[in-house]
């Protein structure tokens, strides 16, 4: 199934702006993220055009195609109001083939500019009610928007002709579904494309992602497997393997996975940052100090590979502060709400001596998340040591009521961090 992806076509290396809010309330995970707008699978082209259609014989606009070559240029130069100028210039022509129509709702989604995308195939599914594809994209762009009913409502009107159809409708209701807070029907649907096409990548990932939300790990690496084997080729397969692994307490399979998917593609950041976090998880903190040196130096300016390569120097007691200071400034300036990054850069600070500066980074990191526990002990001994009493009591009594609830936040923070990136992936 074609995936439509960013102009760069690689979504996946880089983590939306919003992946850090997941850190503080996990239950966003469930929100629907970038969508895919698809042809039937396997097929090659734009999205859901289909050349071959009868209908695109049905009369022809006003020169339709330099409207949509501009419409095309706009988005490209980043003219984002000229680009909807054009949209209402070739949605007033009276007669438009869909390959146009759905041309045009492809482009503009791809730039996420998904309202005007629905406006592109409402007029589809108006025009050509009897195409599969209209309805497919439509609803697929309510998903991105939030729409839930709506987008319901379009793939449940869209025509099933084929087998192939079918699947394709379970398989996007299954989607819609999970993003709905339906994860019983979510699950049963999903299966149902999984399992009837388990080579396709997009229905691989997605039931894969499905069971990691849900924190099925056995599941998951169950799909995942079974993908590695349909798609050998998907290194976006092979880093959900790896991370399910890796949560599924699997550390050295994921590890050996995260090198295969690097074998594919050695500067896929995603995975280089997976490979460092594990290896660190495993306090093989020299070797997550060279993995995360690997990805930095390739040039993909990644601030949790920033992060892991500054808490593995912290581990390992280097005295670079300078370049650990420097990895988490950037971390904290480019992951929102990063409060582990507080607490690490508190740690170097400490180790420096300077105490007032570690303090701060501590009361930071505790007011972007009360709940980290780490940061309440280590603030509790600085409180004291500056003869601030009643202060370090709270600082500890906060401590003691979070210690019963202790998690892994690390943990916590990759699972939910790899499943968005995940989701931008297809």
């Amino acid at each position: 199934m074609n995936r439509y992806r960013k102009p760069d076509g690689r979504r996946v290396l880089f983590l939306c702006a919003t992946w850090l809010l997941l850190w503080v309330n996990p239950g966003l995970v469930g929100s629907p993220g970038p969508v895919d707008l698809a042809s039937a699978p396997g097929e090659p082209g734009r999205g859901a055009v289909q050349k071959g259609d009868p209908s695109n014989a049905q009369g022809a606009a006003p020169n339709p195609s330099s409207i949509l070559a501009k419409l095309e240029g706009d988005l490209a130069e980043g003219q984002t109001e000229m680009a909807r100028g054009a949209l209402q210039e070739l949605l007033q022509q009276p007669a438009l083939k869909a390959d146009d129509l759905l041309a045009a709702g492809v482009n503009l989604a791809q730039h996420d500019l998904y309202d005007e995308a629905a406006r592109a195939f409402s007029r589809c599914v108006k025009d050509y009610p009897d195409l599969f594809e209209g309805y497919y994209n439509l609803a697929l762009t309510e998903l991105a928007l939030g729409k839930i009913p709506e987008a319901f409502n379009s793939i449940d009107r869209a025509p099933q002709d084929t087998h192939e159809k079918e699947i394709m409708r379970s398989y996007l209701r299954g989607k819609i579904e999970a993003a709905g807070g339906r994860p019983a029907e979510a699950e049963r649907d999903l299966l149902v494309a999984f399992r009837a096409a388990p080579q396709e990548e997009n229905y691989v990932i997605d039931m894969g992602l499905f069971y990691l939300k849900q924190q099925s790990y056995p599941k998951a690496i169950a799909v995942f497997q079974t993908g590695a084997t349909t798609v050998p080729s998907s290194i976006f397969v092979l880093f959900g393997l790896s991370l399910a692994q890796f949560l599924g307490g699997q550390p050295s399979e994921s590890i050996r996975t995260c090198d295969k998917v690097l074998k594919l593609d050695k500067d896929f950041p995603t995975a280089r940052t997976l490979l460092a976090f594990v290896l660190c998880m495993q306090g093989r903190y020299q070797d997550a100090m060279q993995a995360a040196e690997a990805g930095l130096s390739s040039g993909q300016s990644f601030p949790y590979l920033y992060y892991v390569h500054a808490l593995a120097e912290i581990k390992l007691q280097s005295k670079d502060y300078d370049v650990m200071l420097r990895d988490l400034t950037f971390a904290s300036k480019n992951i929102p709400a990063c409060s582990l990054c507080y607490l690490s850069q508190s740690k170097v600070h400490q180790s420096m001596g300077r105490r007032d500066e570690a303090t701060a980074d501590l009361e930071e990191a505790v007011r972007l998340d009360p709940s980290l526990a780490e940061a309440w002990y280590r603030l509790a001994s600085l409180y004291q040591q500056a003869g601030r009493h009643d202060d370090a009591l709270r600082a500890r009594a906060q401590f003691e009521k979070l210690k019963a609830e202790k998690s892994n936040k690390d943990t916590e923070i990759i699972r939910n961090a790899f499943i968005d990136a995940m989701e931008g992936s297809h």
